[in-house]
C-alpha cells in the first residue's frame, strides 16, 4: 500500500489529477479504500457510501488487510457522528516516498471527485487468531492480543475468552496479522518465569530463588506457584528446556496453575497444535492464499 499524506494547497492547475487515478486503494464492499496520513489513521474512501457502507469498508480494512477485527466501544459509537467528513478532493503528485497528495476542493473543480475521510485512529483493535477454545468454559476465541500471561518473561499472543475473561496462550500456527513485532529483549538476570528482577521485583519481598527447579534464574513468587511435584513434572514435560517453545512454556505453566498434569497438558498442546493448523490450511484455502 502507498503511503499517502491528506492535506489541503492553494491548488496545481498543471499536476492534480483525478484521485481515481491513484495508486494503492483497495476496493471493500464496492468501494475503493486506502489509509493516508503518517499513521495511517485516516481512511479515505471513494465516493460517498452510506453509513452502512462506510463501516463495513472500514471493519474490512482492519480484517483484510491488517488481520484485525474492531473492538465495540465508545470511540467505535462515535464514529459515524464525529469522525466521518463527506467531501470532494483530487491528487497531487507526492514526494519524500508519497507517490500522491490529496487536496480538499471545491465539487465542480477540476479533477475533483467526491471522497469521504473515516478517522481510524482512536480505534480499538485485537487480532484476528485461528479459533480456539477456552480450556476453562469451553467456548470458541478467534480473537488474540499480545499481552503478558503467565510462566514465561516477555509478551506473548494470547487468547482471552469473551464470555470467562480466562487468558491462555495462542497456539501460533499460522498468524493472520501482516505486522510483526520486534522481540523484546529479556535480562538473562531476570526470572524466567515473570521477568521481575533483584531492581523491579514483582511483589514486595520477592528475591531471585536461591534453588530453583529450572536452570534459568526463577524468583520466589514463581517459584512458591507450584509444589516440588509439579516442577518436577513440569520439567519433566520439557517446560523451560534449552530451545524450548515460547508459547509452550505459557501453556504447561498456566494449565498447571489451573490443575492439569503437566503431561496432560503437553499432549493437549499437541492436539491444538494440530487442529490450529488444520483450521489455518481451511483458511488459506478460502481466502485463496497459498
Amino acid at each position: 500500500m502507498a503511503s499517502t499524506t491528506q492535506h489541503q494547497t492553494a491548488g496545481h492547475p498543471l499536476a492534480v489529477f483525478p484521485l481515481d487515478d491513484a495508486e494503492g486503494f483497495t476496493t471493500l464492499h464496492g468501494t475503493p479504500v486506502v489509509a493516508i496520513e503518517e499513521d495511517c489513521g485516516t481512511l479515505l474512501m471513494l465516493g460517498h457510501p452510506d453509513d452502512r457502507t462506510l463501516l463495513a469498508a472500514t471493519s474490512a480494512q482492519y480484517r483484510v488487510l491488517y488481520g484485525q477485527r474492531i473492538r465495540a466501544s465508545r470511540a467505535l459509537d462515535e464514529l459515524l457522528p464525529h469522525g466521518v467528513r463527506r467531501t470532494w478532493a483530487r491528487a497531487v503528485p507526492g514526494g519524500d516516498g508519497c507517490p500522491w497528495h490529496t487536496e480538499v476542493t471545491a465539487s465542480d473543480a477540476r479533477h475533483a471527485l467526491p471522497i469521504t475521510l473515516v478517522e481510524v485512529d482512536v480505534l480499538d483493535a485485537e487480532d484476528i487468531a485461528v479459533q480456539e477454545e477456552c480450556p476453562a468454559c469451553g467456548r470458541a476465541s478467534r480473537t488474540a492480543d499480545i499481552d503478558r500471561s503467565p510462566g514465561r518473561a516477555g509478551y506473548s499472543r494470547v487468547h482471552i475468552c469473551r464470555h470467562c475473561t480466562t487468558r491462555w496462550p495462542s497456539a501460533d500456527a499460522y498468524r493472520v496479522s501482516l505486522w510483526r513485532l520486534p522481540i523484546p529483549e529479556i535480562d538473562p538476570a531476570a526470572c524466567f518465569g515473570c521477568g521481575c528482577t533483584v531492581t523491579w521485583v514483582c511483589s514486595t519481598g520477592c528475591q531471585m530463588a536461591a534453588s530453583r527447579p529450572i536452570a534459568q534464574p526463577l524468583c520466589t513468587t514463581c517459584l512458591a506457584q507450584h509444589t516440588p511435584g509439579t516442577w518436577q513434572a513440569l520439567t519433566a514435560a520439557g517446560y523451560a528446556a534449552a530451545g524450548s517453545d515460547e508459547q509452550r512454556d505459557r501453556w504447561l505453566y498456566a494449565e498447571a496453575l489451573r490443575g492439569t498434569e503437566p503431561a496432560t497438558a503437553a499432549a493437549a498442546w499437541i492436539e491444538r497444535r494440530i487442529l490450529t493448523r488444520q483450521r489455518a490450511l481451511a483458511t488459506c484455502q478460502r481466502d485463496g492464499q497459498p
